[in-house]
């Protein structure tokens, strides 16, 4: 038997139910693989019909912007930083400032390249191909490849953490009878809400002891669309972002370069080159930590200090959980998962501790399921 309770799902040896599948049709089809087999059970047990089915699966999508893209500038950053300490190494034994190369720095390029490669088995290693089939779940990559059936499965946490860098990241974690956990982590797949979807309709049909039946074509809940709201009625959860350390970054740092910049006319070029730099960084990084919120009894809507775009509005009736954490050397953030699985995290640097609680208290109030994982 298996049970759902907080986004748990509890397996135990008991009657299992049998399995069936049919067809579906699905416009996005990167999701789904069709393939052919050659009998369908059906009826009593052991009974079988030999007519062509289809059997469904449910198939991951790497998100490129986070599986992709940031860890190959992340190497590609560490492969530049090697590769001008080699060059520095090199030149100073042509330049005869040393004898050897071996009195050199290059004993930083090595200790990068072991970096790097260090580096690269660890993503690979994290990123996951997801398959979900009315059988079980197959997830593998270039070192691993392992099938599960449902009943080698214990436990199935559709929204939980995984601690990575001392960080909690949001999860669906998978443990198994004899004792491994594995987490796949959210932000890392494009269509997560997808894959937690069917897993909870899986779970709903064991619970039930249904055939179980997958359907992705999950259609996103149907609400009307959010207008004008008045925030002044609303209840405003924020700080002094202007004190706060994200707002002494963007405002301090780039006083002081400005500052350097027309103070030093001969170095100008070089100088408000730096500062462009010093901008963008301060405005991009530091700006994405300094969102604050608006609640009522019937909306949640997201602001951000210095990013005036940002505007993100939520109906409390939609949002399946909330939870207060601290992403790695980053500002205090908050969670949002909606019912359809969807999720966005959202940093609020200019937020104090008690600012923090008072809103974890008002959607407690709301009868919103809450999380906190950085506020004693």
């Amino acid at each position: 038997m298996i049970y759902l309770r907080k986004g748990r799902c509890y397996i135990f040896d008991e009657p299992w139910c049998k399995l069936h599948e049919r067809w579906f049709v699905k416009k996005n089809h990167n999701d789904v693989q069709l393939s052919q087999r050659k009998s369908y059970k059906t009826g009593r047990l052991g009974e079988e019909n030999q007519i062509p089915t289809l059997q469904m699966t449910i198939t991951s999508r790497l998100n490129i912007l986070n599986s992709i893209i940031a860890p190959v500038l992340l190497i590609l950053w560490l492969g530049a930083i090697a590769t001008f300490i080699g060059f520095l190494s090199i030149e100073d034994v042509n330049n005869e400032k040393v004898d050897s190369l071996f009195k050199t720095p290059i004993y930083g390029s090595i200790i990068l390249v072991g970096v790097i490669i260090g580096t690269a088995i660890h993503y690979i290693k994290m990123y996951k191909t997801i398959q979900i089939d009315s059988k079980g779940i197959k997830i593998s990559n270039l070192f691993y490849n392992k099938s599960l059936p449902w009943n080698e499965i214990d436990e199935i946490e559709l929204i939980g953490k995984s601690q990575i860098a001392n960080s909690p990241l949001d999860a669906t974690i998978l443990k198994l009878k004899n004792g491994r956990k594995i987490d796949l982590i959210a932000s890392r797949y494009e269509n997560m809400p997808t894959i937690r979807k069917t897993l909870q309709q899986v779970i709903e049909c064991i619970n039930t002891k249904k055939p179980i039946e997958l359907n992705p074509s999950i259609e996103p809940l149907k609400v009307d669309p959010i207008r004008f709201l008045d925030l002044r009625e609303m209840t405003k959860y924020s700080g002094n972002h202007i004190l706060s350390f994200n707002g002494l970054m963007i405002y301090g740092l780039n006083a002081f370069t400005i500052i350097m910049v027309i103070n030093s006319p001969n170095h100008f070029g070089l100088l408000f080159l730096a500062w462009i730099v010093i901008f963008g960084f301060t405005y991009g990084f530091s700006g994405s930590q300094l969102h604050y919120f608006h609640l009522d009894n019937n909306y949640l809507v997201v602001k951000n200090h210095v990013w005036p775009w940002v505007n993100d509005k939520y109906r409390v009736d939609n949002i399946k959980q909330v939870s207060i954490e601290t992403p790695y050397k980053r500002s205090t953030s908050l969670m949002v998962i909606t019912k359809d699985f969807k999720s966005n995290l959202y940093q609020g640097g200019s937020l104090r501790n008690s600012t923090w609680k008072d809103l974890l208290n008002n959607f407690q109030n709301l009868n919103v399921d809450i999380g906190n994982e950085a506020i004693d």
